[in-house]
């Protein structure tokens, strides 16, 4: 609970605890010991009165005969002459002494001072206190006996002087304990003021607390909770303080201050970036169009299916189709190196580069070299480069020189891939091989399966490649389909083998009937 308390709450209830245990000091070490001393003090005043009147009571028996009889204390002379035990030297009865009697053993009352006060026997408790003093005086030869009653602030007194026929006279008094109330009075006011006093002190330290602590992190507060909705306050008016609580919300001015600088700084870069973004899309936008021009476009010589995915908005594969004076068709699908707009830039590198020496060159590896030695010529020591594979399609044979490109298959009785025979495009004019073409008999109805590593580098969840094998065995299966339904076939194997995974390559897919 306490630590659920506000922080002023928390500090109110620690500084009234603090004032309670001054209270408790002050009364332990002050208030008893000056109790101790009005007591004692009183205790001697009235020992020595008592003294004296035991004394004097005494001497005014012993020197009259007359006063040695229990009878005469019945008369009005007894009183006058109990009376003068009792008279200061100013010949006055003390104002203290609110009452006197004689009274014996036997529990009889000879005489009652003052009139009103007259009383014919002794109460059960005072006539205990009466045989209580004779036996002090016997056995402690106490001279007197007292009673004090502490509520009443009075004190009885118990005097034995005669003893007549066996008889024991007292005398009994009864003294008002005034002077002790009021010291006592004046005790208790005096603990009174010192406590006001306590409280003020601890009022005043409460609110210099108050101001000095819980005011400044009050407003560091109610900053802070600005500063969250965005407001960046500042806490005002505690610059020239050189203590934690200034240091604290000096730094948290500047943090303020430097988180505001930092979110305007943040907006400028976030609004430049923006702007950037909205014209590099736009770029995009423009270079994607200009990218889709230079696909071909129409009827294709043989039945085609085709699936192309670009990974980014632009591509780095690129495929087209040439038609020669002879009657045969070229195929041409290449995979330029990187994503994006670098490599999009280097498959329009290779549109110009193929569109022109198809119309000079007809041998697909005399194609291949000439292109390598046009990109190389640009492209040389940039680490930029191409793979491709170029087909020409004749009646009952197909040529081909394939530099690096993942291996086709083609469907021709049996499921067979097209090996390598060439050298990456644009990575250097002298290659370490030679550009060759190659020559394959084909039979009505053959089919061509070119792809790209988009489909054959696809990965499960265990980091494993779909693979040319896979391709080539799916393709094998539906052999006897129709071009859409090999695409089909490949493109279901390749999801169920990469769980639906999003390909992180450009993907491109042509299945040819030739």
């Amino acid at each position: 609970m306490f630590r659920r308390m506000s922080l002023i709450g928390r500090l109110s209830l620690i500084f009234f605890a603090f004032t309670l245990i001054n209270i408790l000091l002050f009364w332990l070490a002050t208030g008893s010991n000056q109790m101790r001393l009005i007591a004692e003090k009183a205790s001697l005043e009235m020992y020595r009165t008592l003294t004296s009147v035991e004394q004097r009571l005494a001497a005014a028996v012993r020197d009259n005969k007359e006063r040695q009889k229990a009878d005469f204390y019945r008369g009005e002379t007894a009183a006058t002459a109990i009376a003068g035990v009792f008279q200061n030297a100013q010949k006055a009865l003390p104002p203290e002494l609110l009452e006197f009697d004689v009274v014996s053993n036997t529990n009889t009352v000879y005489l009652s001072w003052p009139k009103a006060a007259q009383k014919k026997e002794l109460a059960p408790a005072e006539l205990q206190n009466v045989i209580k003093t004779l036996r002090l005086k016997e056995f402690n030869n106490e001279p007197f006996y007292s009673a004090p009653d502490v509520m009443a602030y009075k004190l009885t007194v118990y005097i034995p002087f005669l003893n007549d026929r066996g008889q024991e006279i007292l005398l009994r008094g009864v003294f008002s304990m005034e002077s002790m109330r009021t010291e006592l009075s004046r005790l208790l006011r005096l603990g009174a003021a010192i406590v006001v006093l306590l409280l003020l002190i601890q009022a005043a330290l409460g609110f210099l607390l108050y101001r000095m602590i819980v005011k400044p992190l009050k407003e560091l507060r109610i900053a802070s909770h600005a500063t969250g909705r965005g407001e960046f306050a500042q806490v005002a008016g505690y610059t020239e303080r050189r203590d934690e609580i200034g240091a604290l919300i000096q730094t948290f001015n500047k943090m303020s201050t430097d988180i505001r600088d930092q979110k305007e700084t943040i907006r400028k870069n976030f609004e430049e970036i923006k702007s950037r973004d909205d014209m590099m899309q736009h770029e995009l936008m423009i270079a994607q169009h200009i990218q889709k021009s230079i696909f071909p476009k129409g009827d294709y010589p043989h039945p085609m299916a085709l699936e192309y995915k670009p990974l980014y908005a632009v591509s780095g594969d690129f495929y087209d189709v040439y038609a020669f004076a002879d009657g045969s068709t070229g195929y041409l699908i290449c995979d330029a190196s990187g994503h994006g707009v670098p490599a999009a830039l280097l498959t329009m590198m290779a549109k110009s580069a193929f569109s022109g020496f198809t119309q000079r060159l007809s041998d697909p590896g005399e194609i291949m070299t000439a292109v390598n030695k046009h990109l190389a010529a640009s492209l040389e020591m940039t680490g930029q480069y191409l793979t491709a594979l170029f087909i020409r399609v004749h009646k009952d044979e197909i040529e081909y020189c394939n530099a690096t490109h993942p291996e086709p298959v083609i469907l021709s009785g049996e499921a067979q891939r097209l090996k390598s025979n060439g050298f990456y495009l644009g990575m250097m004019s002298d290659t370490p091989f030679e550009f060759e073409t190659a020559r394959l008999k084909i039979g009505p109805g053959s089919k061509l399966v070119l792809y790209t590593d988009g489909i054959s580098e696809g990965k499960n969840s265990s980091g494993e490649l779909f693979g040319s094998d896979r391709i080539a065995r799916a393709a094998a299966a539906a052999s006897q389909k129709s071009v859409d339904e090999i695409k089909a076939v490949i493109l279901r194997e390749l999801d169920t083998f990469t769980g639906g995974a999003h390909a992180d390559d450009d993907v491109t897919l042509l299945v040819l009937e030739v």
